[in-house]
């Protein structure tokens, strides 16, 4: 299954232009490579890696998500999703930690 078809399956109700969000910069495979991530330093975070997926919990996935890489001691480069915090937006939010985490697996 795809990133964007998982993502999909994983956040319903993502409008398509969600779905590009995050792939600019941490790609299609979660790792960090996204069609932007050349331009960042720090590089984006590589969802794949077993140390940080066993470290990260989903709390500060959707915290960083929501209010950006400084609200969790990370990276300015990290933009906040505000909408995304929104309630309506529970289920997506939800889906997206989901994701995240089929990507270490």
């Amino acid at each position: 299954m795809t990133a964007v078809a998982l993502l999909l399956f994983a956040a319903p109700g993502a409008p398509a232009q969600d779905n590009d969000r995050c792939l600019q910069c941490h790609g299609a495979a979660g790792k960090g490579d996204g069609k932007e991530s050349a331009e960042l330093d720090p590089k984006p975070r590589s969802f794949a890696e077993k140390e940080w997926q066993r470290e990260a919990t989903d709390d500060g996935i959707r915290k960083a998500t929501v209010e950006g890489g400084p609200a969790v001691g990370l990276s300015a480069g990290m933009p906040a999703h505000e909408d995304l915090g929104k309630p309506k937006q529970k289920a997506v939010l939800d889906g997206l930690v989901a994701l995240i985490r089929a990507f270490g697996k």
